[in-house]
């Protein structure tokens, strides 16, 4: 007698579907692998040390080192001022200053004592101021006026004809005074020692006084140099 199969227990048709399975169940179980951790076999390099040890050494703490303060820039030296012109045409100026006209060596007139000055500046963070002046321009206008007001020009110079320009150089030194008066370039030595004597004169009690230069806070001697143009009218 044959025995015939049931088709319920025929597992070749549900093949398929095991194949499906067995691929489904490979694929999770592949993605579980690469996704999962161990922190089995980690080791953190510290060993057996205690946090005690772990912090025994100090750490140096480098901060970085703060930019240098800008370099200050010194104050830009003073202009020289204009051209102060001295016009002679027989008209007196107002508070004219005599000049004594007599005739004196240019070389003995120029010689100073031999005494050791503090060098002086060009420019400082406080320059002198003139009288009332409150600002370099003023004092320059004053210094200017003042020359311009006082000069003399002497009678052997104009009898001569002689023309042309003076510049000389003084010093305002730390008390206020006018020192170290000298010329640059010549001209005549009447007109030269003229040129001195007018600036001397702002040493004078009845003058507009100098208050001196500083510079850190500190009384500093302060250079100019002025130059003058005289003509005969």
């Amino acid at each position: 007698m044959e025995r015939k199969k049931n088709p319920k227990a025929d597992l070749e048709s549900k093949k398929g579907i095991f194949v499906l399975i067995g691929l489904i169940i490979s694929l999770s179980l592949s993605i579980l692998a690469y996704e999962s951790k161990s922190y089995d076999n980690l080791d953190a390099g510290f060993g057996d040390l205690t946090m005690d040890e772990l912090f025994e050494d100090e750490i140096d703490i480098t901060r970085p080192e703060p930019p240098p303060p800008p370099k200050e820039e010194p104050p830009p030296p003073p202009e020289v001022p204009e051209e102060i012109e001295i016009k002679e045409n027989e008209e007196e100026l107002e508070n004219e200053l005599e000049v004594d006209d007599a005739e004196t060596d240019q070389d003995d007139m120029m010689e100073m004592p031999e005494e050791e000055f503090e060098e002086a500046f060009i420019s400082v963070e406080k320059m002198p101021m003139l009288g009332d002046c409150k600002n370099e321009d003023c004092t320059q206008s004053e210094i200017m006026r003042f020359i311009a007001r006082n000069f003399k020009y002497p009678e052997i110079a104009k009898a001569n004809g002689v023309e042309g320009r003076v510049i000389l150089e003084f010093v305002v030194e730390k008390n206020g005074k006018i020192g170290r008066v000298k010329i640059l370039k010549g001209l005549d030595k009447h007109v030269d020692k003229a040129a001195i004597e007018v600036v001397e004169k702002l040493n004078d009690k009845k003058s507009p006084k100098f208050s001196p230069g500083r510079q850190i806070g500190k009384a500093v001697p302060v250079k100019y140099t002025v130059p003058i143009k005289c003509t005969l009218g």
